[in-house]
């Protein structure tokens, strides 16, 4: 049988390991021409790089750089094989905060988690540290600020590196996850009876008082697009219940949400579940899916129903459909949310990567250091000691 000419053929070498290929030089793109070159390159290697990551994907990048954040420029650094083949990836962003030039994760700021380079099975181990050298050289940063970075993956290793003075890699937020059993009920007989007790109460008395509401699986990008809406609407309500800000008031960040949900969808890795009403939403919850895992991303319901628990009851509906279709992870992402370590004790920690590569950046990184130091003994700082601004660069 003759392979296609996109595949690449490579032989098994006598010891039962593949050889190793020699890449090219780094390239780096830098407009969104440029990256767009690199779309077939870039999925078939998100399709074999490992761990699998949705938001390392083509299509949550993509969205990103059209819809999101038009200040930030692009700053993708790419190594390929002598066939023209993918070996790294490392996709960063370029953006100025308050006087000082960073370089970011390419979007950072959507609430991507577990984020690294991506890297061919093949790939020579300093790969990443070349790309990262690269995009440093490059893109002539005061700082590095790498947020969500996978711990002890290859960024953070190329870290060590010499890619700047003061390499600070700092321990980020808690990222619990569940290890899925083979059936709910298995998963339910681990647990404590009074949760056992509390799970199925709350899902019969909302089957009880509301037997017109409905269970919805958004799977396909027609189905997905029209959910978010609700999603949207029902997180932005539970937000303000809660007087805070929602992660969806911002229309940018409705716009890339929208598109990356779809276009993932469009290859069987978003999933939107629905608690409907009458074909009224009064819960959502949406996650990615990959290698296994299911990445729960955001949620919401109608405050009016607090009483009868909706959000609880749509999270363990969530959790068994995962476990039925034979996902063997549920992952919180960031945050301690108490809610969570009801579900799970388990998890890991993320890093934060800061590193300065120019005397603002060694000043910020210095005053920032000094600043917490005299918090953590209880003396606050003068309004004096503000820094920059950079130090507040969420967009």
């Amino acid at each position: 049988m003759t392979a296609p000419p996109s595949a690449t053929i490579v032989a098994v070498n006598a010891a039962g390991t593949l050889p190793r290929r020699v890449p090219r030089p780094v390239m780096v793109a830098e407009t969104w021409e440029q990256m767009r070159a690199l779309e077939r390159g870039w999925k078939q290697l998100s399709a074999v790089s490992q761990p699998p990551n949705p938001f390392l994907s083509w299509e949550w990048q993509r969205a990103w750089v059209e819809t999101a954040v038009p200040r930030a420029r692009p700053l993708i650094a790419a190594e390929a094989f002598a066939d023209g083949s993918l070996a790294g990836l490392l996709a960063l962003q370029r953006v100025r905060r308050r006087g000082l030039v960073q370089i970011e994760f390419l979007g950072q700021g959507s609430d991507a988690d577990d984020l690294d380079c991506l890297l061919h099975p093949q790939a020579p181990p300093e790969t990443a540290a070349r790309l990262l050298r690269t995009a440093t050289q490059r893109g002539r940063p005061d700082l590095i600020h790498l947020a969500g970075v996978r711990p002890l993956g290859a960024v953070a290793h190329a870290a060590t590196a010499e890619t700047c003075a003061g390499v600070h890699l700092e321990g980020g937020e808690w990222m619990p996850y569940l290890r899925l059993p083979e059936s709910f009920d298995a998963f339910l007989g681990a647990q404590s009876a009074n949760f056992r007790a509390e799970i199925r109460r709350r899902r019969r008395r909302l089957e009880q008082a509301a037997p017109e509401v409905v269970l919805v699986q958004a799977t396909t990008p027609q189905a997905v697009s029209a959910g978010m809406a609700d999603l949207f609407r029902l997180h932005n309500l539970r937000r303000a219940q809660k007087h805070s800000r929602g992660l969806f008031q911002a229309p940018e960040l409705r716009r890339f949400h929208l598109q990356a949900a779809a276009a993932l969808a469009a290859r069987g890795a978003a999933r939107l579940y629905l608690l409907r009403q009458h074909q009224h939403a009064i819960a959502a919850l949406y996650g990615l899916e990959a290698g296994g895992r299911f990445l729960y991303f955001q949620s919401g319901f109608d405050p009016a129903w607090t009483h009868l628990s909706p959000g609880t009851v749509l999270l363990s509906w969530a959790i068994e459909d995962c476990i039925r279709r034979g996902l063997h992870e549920f992952d919180f992402l960031r945050g301690k949310e108490t809610y969570k370590a009801r579900w799970t004790s388990e998890g890991r920690s993320g890093q934060t990567l800061r590193a300065a590569c120019s005397w603002r950046g060694r000043t910020f990184l210095r005053l920032r250091d000094w600043r917490q130091r005299r918090a953590a003994r209880g003396t606050p700082a003068g309004a004096n000691l503000q820094p920059s601004g950079a130090e507040r660069d969420q967009p």
